[in-house]
């Protein structure tokens, strides 16, 4: 049995709409290839930010600070092992950074394997893909990591697979919203370290809090 006093703050009440133009000048992009990225100089021109950070990934802890990631599938983070290669690091940033937005792309046809592993993936381009498909993609991403609400639910949604208690996730949520609303980030940060949950799943918040509350709360300060 638990009470709870007062009212709970609405998960609405963060989930302003997001203005695209400012968020391009704010939002990097992490772009991760063994070649030289071919739309880079199209999506330049249309104001959005992107970092080429090469393709030898040798810890996903390396694109903690950006929110959307660009990912080639072959050629890529072979240090990590897999032969999957860039399918497999999407599938392990989603695990890490459930709250990112993840585009992967490539020219060739992939085994089930690979394929499967690119389902943690939310957007699977064609290497070759227009313009328009990239700035609609990237666009996307940029409105929905940019919007606190949606922001959250994509954690939550991981919380609830790892098996994290309803009430749990409340609390947490509730820290999330205070958090926002204050401007401090290490409220949500105090309130994964202190509730009982694994030590896999405090990282997991706790990364959350120091990369993406972060950022959101410098979107809404404007910096």
């Amino acid at each position: 049995m638990f009470f709870s006093f007062g009212t709970p703050e609405l998960l609405s009440s963060i989930g302003s709409k997001v203005e695209i133009a400012a968020a391009k000048s704010r939002i990097q992009i992490a772009v991760i290839d063994d070649n030289p990225f071919a739309p880079r100089d199209a999506l330049l021109a249309h104001n959005f930010r992107l970092a080429e950070i090469g393709h030898d990934i040798r810890t996903v802890d390396q694109i903690a600070a950006y929110p959307i990631v660009i990912c080639d599938v072959g050629g890529v983070a072979k240090a990590l092992g897999s032969p999957l290669e860039g399918a497999h690091l999407v599938s392990e940033i989603r695990k890490t950074f459930p709250d990112k937005f993840l585009i992967a792309y490539t020219g060739l046809t992939y085994s089930l394997s690979i394929t499967n592993a690119l389902t943690a993936a939310d957007r699977r381009l064609e290497k070759d893909a227009s313009v328009d498909i990239w700035v609609k993609a990237l666009e996307d991403g940029i409105e929905e990591i940019s919007n606190a609400r949606n922001r959250w639910v994509r954690l939550r949604r991981s919380l609830l697979e790892r098996g994290v208690e309803i009430y749990e996730i409340f609390r947490l949520e509730q820290a999330f919203i205070k958090a926002v609303q204050k401007n401090k980030p290490n409220y949500l940060e105090e309130a994964a370290k202190s509730a009982p949950i694994s030590s896999e799943v405090k990282d997991l918040v706790v990364k959350f809090s120091a990369t993406a509350v972060a950022s959101l709360i410098g979107t809404a300060l404007g910096v």
